[in-house]
C-alpha cells in the first residue's frame, strides 16, 4: 500500500491483480489491471493491461505510480494520464550483471519497491538476495514496442509416456507490419502440476525472452519451445498446458494464448529387444589418431520401444579404444534435431565403453525415426594396420552386434604440408566487441590426410585478442562431427596454441573438409576502420597462414 502527497491510498490487491484507489472521499476505483492474470498492455491504458499477481505499489512526487508486477518479473508504471509502461525486468526470472538497461534486465520475484526524492527507483529483487537501483526513473518514459501481430506455431505431441522428456511450446512468428525487437516479446509456458520443466522453469512456470533477436514480417521465429517431462506420478489423461505471448506492442491479441493438450498415456511399447542396430560405415584412422564409430538404432515400422534406463556395453575393436564424451541424435523428428550427451564410464583401460540411459524411439514427436549413437575412438599407438571385426555393442537383452574399425597406414596420407588451409570469415567487430572467425582445413582432390596430432598456434592480428574458445567441426557429414579443440592462451591473449589431428578424408567421419571455429575480440582502444592483416595461423610445418580482422 502507498499514499501520495494529497491523501490518495493505492492498494497492491495482489490476486485480483489490479490496483485499487482510495480517494480523499473514500471511494474506491481500479487504476491499473483488468483483473486477469497474464502481461499485456504496454503502451495504453493501464486499466486494460494484465497483472500477474501485484506485491507492492509506490509512488513519486510527480504522481507517477510503480507496480511490483511480482510473477511477471517486472516493474511497472502508470504515469499521470494513466499510461502503463515496463520499467525494470525482461520477464525472465533470474540475473543478469548491473550497469545494462533496466528493461533488459532479469528480476527474480521482485517483492518491493520505492522512490527517492531524485526520482531514482530501488527494487526488492527477492530471490536474487539483492535491492536493486534504477537511476532517474521518474524522468524516463520507456519507448512503446511497436506495433506487430505475433502468433504461434504450436508444438506439441499427441501422447506422452512418464519420464520421457517431449517438447512443448510454439515457434513464435510475426505477421507484420513491424519488426518486434525480442526484448520485449516473452513466451510463458504454464504446466500442469503432473509435469515438470527445465532451468527455464519457476515452479510450473516457465519463460523465455529474446534479448537481442528482431523478428521481421513473415521471415523466420522465435524459438519458444521448452523440454518437459511428466512425473512418474502422473495419471494416464488428459493434461492442458497454457502457452502465452507476451509483448507490449501486439495489434491482435485473440491467438496470443493457446490451450496445448497433452495425453500421457501407460507405456505398451516394447523393450531394447525390438530395436534393430547397424553400425554406419567402418571408422578408420592412423596409429593415434582420432575417429567416431556411428550406430544407428531403428524400431520396425515406426513401432515405440521404451525399455527405461538400460545398461549397454561396448567393446572396441582391436588397435582401438574408447575415449572422449559419447553423444546421441534424434535427426529426423517433426520437432527438429534432438541431441545431447550419453552417461558413460570407460572400463578395461578404454577398450569397453558402458552406457547407462533409455534408447527410446517412436514414443512422441521428439524421437521420432531413429537414433544414432556416436561413439569416439582413439587408435592406439602401437596398433598394427589392417580391419578389425571383433568389436561388440550389447544394449541390455539385445542379441549384440558385431562393431569394426580400419587402422591405416601411420604415413598413409602425409602430413601436414599437404593439406589446403584458409580463413574462411573475417571478424567485423566494434571496440571491445566480441566474435568468431572460420579456418577452413581440407585436402587437395578429397585425398586423405591424415599427419596424426599436430602442435597449433593462432597469432592475432594487431588490436585484437583472443578469447579461448576454440572448436572444431566436420559439417559435410551427416550428422556434423564437432567438439572442442584442446587450447590454451598466451601472451594476454595474443596467442592460442592448439594441439589436435586436423585429418581429412581418413574415415566417413572426416569428410572434405574441417573448419575450426576461433573465438576473438577486439581490444577496447582499436579505433574503428582499423584493419589488420598481420596475424598467423601456424599448422606445424605447414607455411603460415595469415589471419585479418576489422574494427567497425
Amino acid at each position: 500500500m502507498a499514499v501520495d502527497g494529497s491523501g490518495v491510498v493505492f492498494i497492491a490487491d495482489d490476486y485480483n491483480h489490479r490496483v485499487r484507489k482510495v480517494d480523499r472521499s473514500q471511494n474506491i476505483t481500479t487504476v491499473a489491471g483488468d483483473g486477469n492474470s497474464d502481461y499485456t498492455g504496454d503502451g495504453g491504458p493501464a486499466v486494460s493491461a494484465r497483472l500477474r499477481q501485484v506485491r507492492d505499489v509506490t509512488v513519486d512526487s510527480a504522481g507517477n505510480l510503480y507496480i511490483v508486477d511480482d510473477d511477471n518479473e517486472r516493474i511497472r508504471k502508470v504515469d499521470t494520464r494513466g499510461i502503463i509502461t515496463t520499467v525494470a525486468g525482461n520477464g525472465s526470472p533470474g540475473y543478469v550483471s548491473d550497469g545494462g538497461p533496466a528493461v533488459a534486465t532479469k528480476l527474480y520475484q521482485p517483492w518491493g519497491v520505492a522512490v527517492d526524492d531524485q526520482g531514482n527507483l530501488y527494487i526488492a529483487d527477492e530471490y536474487n538476495h539483492r535491492v536493486r537501483k534504477v537511476a532517474g526513473v521518474a524522468s524516463v518514459v520507456p519507448p512503446v514496442p511497436p506495433g506487430a501481430d505475433l502468433y504461434c506455431e504450436v508444438v506439441a505431441p499427441a501422447t506422452v509416456q512418464r519420464r520421457i522428456p517431449f517438447h512443448l511450446g510454439g515457434r513464435i512468428r510475426n505477421r507484420g507490419p513491424a519488426t518486434a525487437d525480442g526484448q520485449d516479446v516473452t513466451v510463458v509456458l504454464t504446466l500442469p502440476d503432473a509435469f515438470e520443466g527445465g532451468p527455464e522453469f519457476s515452479g510450473q512456470r516457465g519463460s523465455r525472452t529474446f534479448t537481442g533477436q528482431k523478428l521481421a514480417p513473415q521471415q523466420g521465429s522465435f524459438d519458444g519451445v521448452f523440454q518437459v517431462t511428466a512425473r512418474p506420478t502422473a495419471a494416464a489423461a488428459t493434461y492442458e498446458a497454457t502457452l502465452e505471448i507476451q509483448y507490449g506492442g501486439e495489434l491482435n491479441l485473440k491467438d496470443n494464448v493457446q490451450t496445448l493438450l497433452i495425453t500421457v498415456t501407460d507405456s505398451s511399447a516394447g523393450d531394447e529387444t525390438r530395436l534393430t542396430v547397424v553400425q554406419e560405415g567402418v571408422p578408420q584412422a592412423a596409429p593415434g589418431g582420432r575417429t567416431r564409430l556411428n550406430l544407428r538404432l531403428t524400431a520396425p515400422g515406426g513401432t515405440s520401444v521404451n525399455p527405461g534406463v538400460v545398461r549397454q556395453r561396448f567393446h572396441a575393436p582391436t588397435g582401438f579404444v574408447f575415449s572422449g564424451q559419447p553423444v546421441y541424435g534424434y535427426y529426423d523428428t517433426p520437432s527438429g534435431v534432438v541431441t545431447g550427451d550419453l552417461p558413460y564410464q570407460v572400463a578395461d583401460g578404454g577398450r569397453t565403453l558402458i552406457v547407462e540411459s533409455d534408447p527410446h524411439l517412436n514414443t512422441t514427436l521428439s524421437d521420432s525415426g531413429s537414433l544414432v549413437y556416436s561413439l569416439p575412438l582413439q587408435t592406439e599407438s602401437g596398433a598394427r594396420p589392417g580391419l578389425y571385426t571383433d568389436g561388440v555393442a550389447v544394449i541390455g537383452k539385445h542379441t549384440p552386434v558385431q562393431l569394426s574399425g580400419r587402422v591405416t597406414e601411420a604415413a598413409g596420407g602425409g602430413d601436414e604440408r599437404r593439406l589446403t588451409v584458409r580463413q574462411e570469415s573475417v571478424p567485423r567487430l566494434a571496440p571491445g566487441g566480441t566474435g568468431t572467425f572460420n579456418v577452413e582445413i581440407s585436402a587437395p582432390d578429397g585425398r586423405p590426410v591424415d599427419p596424426g596430432t599436430v602442435d597449433q598456434q593462432f597469432i592475432a592480428p594487431t588490436g585484437f585478442a583472443f578469447t579461448g574458445a576454440a572448436t572444431y567441426g566436420y559439417y559435410y557429414n551427416k550428422p556434423p562431427v564437432t567438439g572442442n579443440l584442446d587450447s590454451r592462451l598466451e601472451g594476454d591473449g595474443k596467442i592460442l596454441s592448439v594441439r589436435s589431428n586436423p585429418h581429412v578424408n581418413t574415415t566417413g567421419q572426416d569428410r572434405t573438409a574441417v573448419v575450426y571455429t576461433i573465438g576473438i575480440r577486439a581490444l577496447p582502444g582499436t579505433p574503428s576502420g582499423t584493419e589488420s592483416g598481420d596475424g598467423q595461423y601456424v599448422l606445424g610445418r605447414h607455411e603460415p597462414v595469415p589471419l585479418s580482422a576489422r574494427v567497425q
